[in-house]
């Protein structure tokens, strides 16, 4: 009897979080509709299907424990599986209209695979920014200076030459060293 009374308790207190988090993610509905409208050119009822289909899933993902870091950009991406889902069972079903045979092959070039496992592995801008940051961080200080001058500041290896007294050809050596440091350090973090 014990052990039944932990277990609805158990299945409360986990029952009340999801629904607080529900809770909390409604503010994002609106904007996912308007995203829907704007960028993929949907009705405003397929827009609403689209962004439903998108909390019952986030609902199912919290039910089964999977852990979401980033609640925006997770609904963000499944509405776009969703509406690609949509897309495709439309034009299955040859209920899309298109102005021109352009706008129907990019619509069909342009439709994604729907994947809802993919939100799992997904990157968002936040952690390729964090991620930029921590290995730009890591990077001597010429480095970093080579770096930035050719990357954020869009300069040629003659330019970033005149300012370190360097020839452009010693620049672009040290900058494909520079490449390749910055690409084994991306495959390590991505390893950790």
């Amino acid at each position: 009897m014990v052990i039944l009374k932990r277990k609805q308790q158990t299945s409360t207190s986990k029952k009340d979080a999801i629904d607080k988090t529900l809770e909390e993610c409604e503010v994002y509905r609106e904007r996912l509709i308007e995203h829907c409208q704007l960028h993929f050119k949907l009705s405003y009822d397929d827009a609403c299907d689209c962004v439903q289909e998108t909390y019952v899933a986030l609902y199912e993902s919290l039910l089964h424990g999977i852990e979401i870091r980033n609640y925006r950009a997770w609904l963000y991406q499944v509405t776009i599986n969703h509406k690609n889902k949509m897309v495709r069972e439309k034009l299955k079903r040859n209920e899309c209209d298109f102005i021109s045979d352009k706008d129907k092959a990019s619509a069909l070039a342009s439709e994604l695979i729907y994947n809802p496992d993919y939100v799992e592995n997904m990157v968002t801008q936040e952690m390729i920014e964090e991620r930029a940051l921590t290995i730009i961080a890591s990077l001597k200080p010429d480095e970093q200076k080579l770096y930035i001058a050719h990357y954020w500041q869009h300069k040629t290896f003659a330019q970033i030459g005149q300012s370190f007294g360097l020839d452009a050809s010693t620049v672009g050596k040290r900058h494909a060293k520079l490449e390749k440091k910055i690409v084994k350090m991306i495959k390590a973090y991505e390893k950790s």
